[in-house]
């Protein structure tokens, strides 16, 4: 007997499902997500962010999110999980075009100080759409 049956993300991937336990779907995909994604974002945390600035510490923290709900969908197949998989990648996205938008800003002093409000938005709307349909 499996534990996370019935799979209820709208994928499944190559690996054969339950290959190592009877909790873990994708066993290598899950700890290959946990360890690879999350530990990049978890290392950009603390040793490239050496102006300690907050959008980096967002974006580092994105990744991290990343690698949780990557490990997440992989060790259940649930869509909860694809989708604390999927919509982290969308926000990383955006927050990778604010930090190419405002690279040469000193900080403090924003080249486009509405762009936050904007991107945000856009990552509610991308959500709210992501959900109903």
């Amino acid at each position: 007997m499996v534990f996370w049956e019935p799979h209820t993300s709208s994928i499944d991937f190559c690996e054969s499902n339950y290959l190592v336990s009877n909790y873990i779907v994708e066993y290598h995909n899950t700890w290959s997500s946990l360890l690879g994604i999350s530990l990049f974002g978890i290392f950009g945390l603390f040793k490239n962010n050496h102006m300690d600035e907050t959008r980096n510490v967002l974006a580092y923290l994105i990744v991290v999110f990343i690698g949780v709900g990557s490990a997440g969908l992989h060790g259940t197949l649930h869509w909860f999980f694809q989708s604390a998989d999927e919509l982290p990648m969308l926000y990383l996205l955006l927050s990778i075009c604010f930090l190419c938008a405002e690279y040469d800003a000193p900080v403090g002093k924003p080249n486009y100080p509405q762009l936050p409000k904007l991107l945000c938005s856009l990552n509610l709307i991308n959500t709210a759409i992501y959900y109903c349909f």
